[in-house]
């Protein structure tokens, strides 16, 4: 699910990082089958990008010089700052 390259610099794999998302998630039987594969449909491309969001971040901070712990910070912050919706 993620690689790292010789620079410490972490990738998630972003199929495969939504495929375990998606498997991960239970959705009611109760629901038609319509239903049930938009859900899981949502779910997969916001995972997929989501991990795209996060390993651009990583990019994107990694190479600001910043410290681990100063990374590791800053990505959590922008995470949690951004909205699906303003990428």
């Amino acid at each position: 699910m993620t690689t790292q390259s010789s620079d410490d610099n972490l990738k998630l794999d972003q199929k495969e990082f939504a495929k375990m998302i998606v498997n991960s998630h239970r959705v009611s039987d109760e629901l038609d089958p319509e239903a049930i594969v938009k859900r899981k449909l949502t779910i997969y491309l916001t995972a997929y990008y989501l991990a795209e969001k996060f390993n651009n971040l990583q990019d994107q901070t990694f190479n600001s010089g910043l410290s681990t712990s100063q990374e590791y910070q800053q990505l959590l912050q922008q995470l949690q700052d951004t909205k699906f919706g303003d990428w």
